[in-house]
């Protein structure tokens, strides 16, 4: 005589192949999404308001008049966006470097001024 070990009945067989796979769909999807590369339009608010739309493709340096008259420099190239200079005293915009993914951001509060990384679709 054969010895049966345990077995999972058809229906619950079923449901965690139907699970496995919505879960191998969400992780590909996510996945595409991470590695689809730079996003290709940086967007830039002074006091809640859009100033500037910068293509990430095109390589530019453009300073920003902030709310209180500050400026900030903000260089595009190779597809990245960074604040070079800034007139705030504690520079915390040009220290949060470079940019290129989608929903990034730059901040300076003194300024006024958010620069929002998103993709064009």
């Amino acid at each position: 005589m054969k010895a049966k070990g345990p077995s999972l009945p058809r229906r619950d067989l079923i449901l965690i192949l139907a699970i496995l796979s919505v879960a191998g769909i969400w992780y590909g999807i996510t996945r595409y999404q991470a590695l689809k590369g730079p996003s290709e339009v940086a967007q830039v608010t002074v006091d809640g308001k859009l100033v500037e739309t910068l293509d990430l493709s095109v390589n530019a340096t453009v300073t920003i008049t902030g709310a209180g008259g500050g400026t900030n420099v903000l260089v595009v190239q190779d597809g990245e966006i960074w604040c070079s200079e800034a007139s705030c005293p504690d520079k915390l915009c040009v220290k949060q470097g470079k940019k290129h993914l989608s929903t990034d951001t730059i901040v300076c509060l003194p300024n006024k001024m958010v620069v929002t990384v998103t993709g064009t679709d």
